[in-house]
Formats: structure tokens, sequence, C-alpha cells
């Protein structure tokens, strides 16, 4: 399922208002979520992972809430 899928399926079950705000708050918590975990290792003990997509991670979590409904 592509971003654009996900924030439209979200948008239907919330409104594009809520689905905003919804995933605004998913995205900043996983963009937190990334910086601790980056301050409790030391760089160098961190495997070479890539860039990840927090968009996408965040996207993902608000659906999981979401089918809950």
């Amino acid at each position: 399922m592509t971003k654009k899928e996900m924030m439209r399926k979200i948008s239907e079950v919330v409104g594009p208002l809520e689905a905003t705000k919804l995933v605004v708050e998913a995205y900043n918590s996983e963009i937190l979520s990334n910086r601790m975990s980056r301050m409790e290792t030391a760089p160098s003990a961190m495997p070479n992972t890539g860039k990840k997509d927090l968009l996408q991670k965040a996207l993902e979590r608000v659906i999981e809430v979401i089918d809950l409904l």
C-alpha cells in the first residue's frame, strides 16, 4: 500500500483534518523514537541500516489504530 493510499484510508475513517493530526503526531513520535535510540547507543555500535522512512512507519502505525475502530 502506498503512502497516498494509506492516507486516503485514514481520511475515510476519521476525516481529513483528524487524519492529518494523527499522522503528524505519529510522525513526531517516530522521530523522537529514532533520535532517542541513537542517543542510547554509541554511534560505532549502531549497524548501518540505511535511511528509514519515518513517514511510512507513522502511516502504518495510524492504520493499525484505525483498523481497531
